[in-house]
């Protein structure tokens, strides 16, 4: 993880509009797992907002998810984002948890 990424407000900043872009459409605009389309989705998109566990909240962790994507759920790989912008989301969501 680049050094200072989650406190960066650059990082942040690209990141909110990437996940307004990208995210919001399930996770919801506030992260929290109320987004338009998360009818009929079995489990239902993440509640951001909540992640509690180390290993739910690591940025490697939460950029592997970005990156490849979750089996057995709706969460697809991201294979157009760039490493830095995947970087910024990982950002954005951990100052969705503040």
């Amino acid at each position: 993880m680049p050094a200072g990424l989650l406190t960066s407000p650059e990082a942040r900043a690209a990141g909110g509009e990437l996940f307004a872009a990208n995210c919001a459409i399930c996770h919801g605009t506030s992260g929290d797992g109320r987004g338009l389309r998360r009818e009929g989705m079995n489990p239902p998109p993440a509640n951001l907002t909540l992640l509690a566990r180390p290993d739910e909240t690591s940025g490697s962790r939460i950029y592997k998810v970005i990156h490849d994507g979750v089996r057995g759920t709706a969460m697809p790989a991201w294979p157009t984002l760039s490493e830095r912008q995947i970087w910024d989301l990982v950002a954005y969501i951990h100052s969705l948890r503040q």
